[in-house]
């Protein structure tokens, strides 16, 4: 790992933050070049490959004890993605409510416990986040989130604190995506209160009334016909009434049968429900379809941005560097979008091209920090970055 002799230009708008102080900036710029560029994003290893932090001791106090509120950032940072074009929200967007699972070992880690993993198909030891999500055609970024706590609240209690949070904030998105966790009577009364609009995914055993008959959605299909249709080049076979379902009342359902790229793969069976009652069915899909991104950004801030390297024990710190990191995305979306190439790199679903920039640019900084010091030996410049070989 190359040593990071300075701060990435992608961190220059948190100097424009009023929520840290002078000396609170170094620390973020710090810790957020940390969390791009550093290949070990724990406190220890940022400050390890960062050499203008200060210590792994003053990092630790940035997140644990020095005073900042991490609502006003998350306001300011929201504030910083409306001033360009490519950022910028309007109601064409969409929110997307989903949660994730980090792995943990420790169990003095901040509300680890032991969860059902879908994706690995077993009980994990982890951590549980649940995000609001901003995306539209042209960008994706987070919003907000919660922590679930087991024996407090429930993860639909904390999806409506979200769609709270959004509202507050300003979020102007008409529409809210989510799955088969939050799609319950209680969550969907809360956002029509909002009158706002949404779509999800509901399981095959759900039970609605057709034909005057109550059955479950997975045998409803077995008596319909389906019809051809292209939706983004992809064809569907699908089947769409407005019908009454168990603790939701009359919907639109959308039975959806997505032929397989490959021979080998199974056919995709969606069965989908939405309150946009006069919505044409390829408009369901194609928002449904915005789901995906969710997924994306799960992905890249696990394996790009330290989403679950976090080792801090105390809530607070593990607040707060969910906060940064959520920061640190955004910063990366900001700084491509005004660049020369932010019309096409932006619009990228993940975050590799824009941390291509970054690492060019940290590469770039070391060779202007070795050519800068012409006065000091090999062996000076190697003693300035010896921890990064221990």
């Amino acid at each position: 790992m190359f040593p990071i002799t300075s701060f990435l230009s992608c961190t220059d708008p948190i100097d424009e933050l009023d929520v840290f102080s002078y000396h609170q900036k170094h620390h973020a710029k710090s810790y957020v070049t940390g969390l791009v560029a550093a290949s070990n994003k724990t406190v220890d290893g940022i400050a390890t490959h960062v050499l203008p932090a200060k210590s792994e001791r003053a990092l630790n106090k940035f997140l644990t004890e020095y005073n900042w509120d991490e609502d006003r950032l998350n306001r300011e940072r929201l504030e910083l993605l409306q001033t360009t074009n490519e950022t910028r929200w309007s109601s064409e967007g969409v929110v997307i409510i989903d949660d994730t699972f980090t792995h943990k070992s420790g169990e003095q880690i901040p509300n680890a416990g032991k969860f059902y993993d879908h994706t690995a198909r077993g009980y994990i030891w982890g951590q549980n986040l649940i995000y609001a999500i901003y995306a539209d055609k042209k960008t994706t970024y987070p919003l907000c989130f919660r922590l679930y706590e087991k024996h407090s609240k429930t993860r639909v209690q904390l999806a409506k604190e979200l769609v709270n949070e959004c509202i507050e904030i300003g979020v102007p998105a008409d529409t809210y995506l989510f799955d088969m966790t939050y799609c319950s009577g209680e969550f969907i009364n809360h956002l029509e209160s909002y009158a706002k609009e949404w779509v999800s995914a509901i399981k095959s055993d759900r039970n609605v009334t057709y034909a005057g008959e109550r059955m479950r959605v997975d045998a409803l299909r077995e008596r319909i016909d389906t019809q051809p249709r292209t939706v983004d080049g992809e064809t569907y076979h699908i089947w769409t009434k407005k019908l009454a379902v168990s603790k939701l009342g009359k919907v639109k359902v959308l039975i959806t049968e997505k032929e397989p790229d490959d021979e080998d793969d199974e056919l995709s069976v969606k069965y989908i429900v939405s309150n946009k009652i006069d919505a044409p069915a390829s408009h369901l899909i194609a928002l449904y379809a915005m789901r995906w991104r969710v997924e994306t950004f799960f992905r890249d801030t696990k394996q790009d941005l330290g989403l679950g390297d976090c080792e801090l024990r105390s809530d607070a710190g593990a607040s707060r560097h969910w906060h940064l990191l959520m920061l640190a995305y955004s910063l990366l979306k900001l700084g491509v979008a005004q660049s020369a190439l932010g019309t096409v790199i932006s619009r990228a679903t993940s975050l590799q091209a824009d941390l291509k920039l970054s690492f060019r640019e940290t590469v770039q900084n070391l060779l202007s920090w070795a050519l800068a010091s012409p006065a000091r030996s090999i062996d000076d410049l190697m003693h300035d970055v010896e921890d990064l070989f221990i």
